[in-house]
């Protein structure tokens, strides 16, 4: 008998519903996704790593063919805390155990700038979407073996990089002066519009997660500036893919 708090559509019963019309192969699960909402990410990964490409998510989903098939990197598919948390939880519903988050984002932080690398290991949970997947509580936690070997990786490649408290909103055109000025002097180190949906849906599972970032823009001081140049940025995330893929290759 259902239960009246039971979801209508769970992501089970969307994954058997594409297989069912063809839409979706037979394969065996990843045990790990890389999310990549940045397409020049996308690129980097795609011109060194071959892949079999995955019909049936949004997006592109690629198997990473050195691993096995047990990594995988999911692109293509966007922005934004609803469509990285709905991807999280099907590919929960496949198997997948371990997610981890590459993106960019804004600094916080004065010292940071185009480039800087910054792991979150806790993320303020200021989107909607989390809230339906935990209990009410201002923040949502990285998994601490995930971010401890990745900045471990980075450290022995000498990558300078925070490690800390990051910040995650549905409005980029709504992250107000004081809200921005105060997450600043709480030590908050960067603003991003994923992160805390992706750890929220994997944390109600169980399931291990952590998102890192390369700064794009800077909105310390309460002031926004962007680089003309976002190559450094570019490069960034490269070497996030790289420690990353290391640390789950292991």
């Amino acid at each position: 008998m259902n239960n009246d708090s039971d979801p209508v559509l769970k992501p089970s019963e969307l994954l058997a519903y594409r297989r069912a019309n063809g839409q979706l192969p037979d394969f065996p699960p990843p045990r790990a996704v890389i999310f990549a909402p940045q397409k020049s990410l996308a690129e980097y990964v795609l011109k060194r790593h071959a892949t079999k490409r995955i019909r049936g998510f949004l997006g592109e989903f690629h198997l990473l063919k050195r691993t096995n098939g047990q990594i995988a990197l999911s692109t293509g598919f966007g922005i934004g805390a609803p469509v990285v948390a709905g991807l999280t939880d099907e590919f929960a519903a496949l198997g997948v155990r371990q997610f981890v988050l590459i993106g960019m984002a804004g600094a916080l932080q004065p010292e940071l700038t185009t480039g800087s690398l910054v792991i979150s290991s806790t993320c303020l949970r200021g989107e909607g979407t989390s809230r339906h997947y935990l209990p009410p509580h201002p923040t949502v936690d990285s998994a601490e073996a995930l971010v401890n070997g990745i900045s471990e990786i980075l450290a022995k490649k000498n990558h300078p990089h925070a490690v800390g408290t990051t910040w995650t909103t549905d409005a980029p055109f709504r992250e107000l002066r004081r809200d921005v000025i105060s997450h600043q002097s709480n030590g908050v180190q960067a603003v991003d519009m994923e992160a805390a949906a992706m750890l929220s849906v994997a944390s109600s599972m169980n399931l291990s997660a952590a998102a890192m970032f390369s700064i794009a823009d800077r909105l310390s001081e309460g002031e926004w500036r962007m680089a003309q140049d976002l190559r450094p940025a570019q490069i960034g995330l490269s070497i996030l893919f790289d420690a990353v893929f290391e640390y789950l290759s292991i």
